[in-house]
């Protein structure tokens, strides 16, 4: 009779200059019910990947995994794999291709800066693709932390608000859209992917790689699905500059990551899974990504921002309950107008590539 194997779960924590956030964020991971009780039926370990550092978001990762996880050591390991140059995908790609265990049944993604409200969140998105074998990826529901402040300012309230016009509310256990703050994704299925390494918004770019089975089929939304009572928390935007900025810099990314759809697409051969046509062209030219940019504003002319971007404040409108819509039709108007304002700029800074790595932060 053979005996039963535990099952492989790998978690990879990607970090850029995160030394104030860290430790909070793994003492809150250290609280996950996976890691209350020893589990015999799960193996897991833990990859923290600080990439291309000036901070010592390193040394306090190690020290902190050391101090709480060192009382399990018979069911987790744990270790911090340094990448020298910056960059998020680039992190991904080290960690989901080099650094996770190659016998992993499930990836666990999350950022350096969150925490979990949750204590049973991880085990119910791994729980969520074990009962929906047609699933690859099941997500949370990452929440503000000012939705949690007893006394809120107006600029925290306009930042809830906000929040309500960025897509329709997605129902438990049903198709959602993916945040790249933390997932949970079939092993098999995400090593398939390969992010271009000077992607800086993974959101989209996975959302499509993963629905589409890497551009090889029509949108299968079921794919990834929101798990039963699992969230996250982080920190809001509510400087009115900074939240600019990060419009503008979503609304880059999300440009760019329609601009390298249409390249692949266009370029796809023998119905190639396009996770490996990204990692072909990142092993022969570093630079396809902006040689992608150029060729798409050739053909394109001197407006890039796709429609959507523009038109999102009032198709988030559409499936909400009628009095909702209503509420929020002013500030859909509102929103609209600094999304244009906002897009203009991006399209500028596109077209003349005044920023080094223009589709970055």
């Amino acid at each position: 009779m053979l005996e039963a194997r535990p099952m492989n779960v790998s978690i990879g924590i990607l970090a850029h200059n995160e030394a104030a956030s860290i430790e909070s964020t793994l003492v809150s991971l250290s609280k996950q019910s996976l890691f209350q009780h020893h589990n015999l039926d799960l193996a897991i370990e833990i990859k923290v990947v600080p990439n291309g550092c000036i901070d010592d978001t390193a040394a306090i990762a190690r020290h902190a995994l050391s101090r709480h996880f060192s009382n399990l050591a018979g069911a987790v390991s744990w270790d911090v794999c340094e990448i020298e140059r910056s960059g998020k995908s680039r992190a991904w790609n080290t960690y989901v291709h080099i650094a996770s265990n190659p016998k992993a049944k499930y990836l666990i993604l999350m950022d350096a800066d969150i925490e979990f409200i949750s204590e049973d969140t991880l085990a119910f998105m791994i729980a969520a693709l074990e009962k929906f074998p047609e699933a690859l990826v099941s997500v949370d529901r990452p929440i503000k932390d000012i939705a949690f402040k007893a006394d809120k300012t107006l600029a925290d309230r306009f930042s809830l608000l906000i929040s309500a016009l960025s897509g329709n509310k997605t129902s438990e256990e049903q198709p959602a859209w993916l945040c790249g703050q933390l997932y949970c994704a079939r092993a098999t299925n995400i090593r398939q992917v390969w992010l271009p390494n000077q992607l800086s918004v993974e959101d989209g770019f996975l959302y499509t790689m993963i629905t589409t089975n890497g551009l090889q089929n029509p949108a299968m939304p079921g794919r990834i699905i929101l798990a039963k009572s699992a969230s996250h928390m982080f920190e809001a935007y509510t400087d009115i500059t900074r939240l600019l900025r990060h419009e503008k810099w979503l609304i880059l990314s999300n440009s760019v990551n329609d601009m390298i759809f249409e390249y692949l697409t266009v370029n796809q051969a023998n119905a190639e899974h396009a996770g490996q046509q990204v990692r072909r062209l990142d092993q022969e030219d570093e630079d396809w990504l902006g040689k992608c940019i150029d060729a798409t504003t050739k053909t394109r002319g001197w407006w890039l921002i796709p429609k959507f971007i523009l038109l999102r404040r009032f198709l988030a409108l559409k499936n909400k309950p009628l009095a909702m819509a209503i509420s929020l039709f002013p500030l859909s108007i509102l929103a609209f107008s600094v999304d244009v304002a906002i897009a203009v700029q991006a399209n500028h800074e596109l077209l003349r590539k005044t920023e080094v790595e223009y589709w970055g932060k």
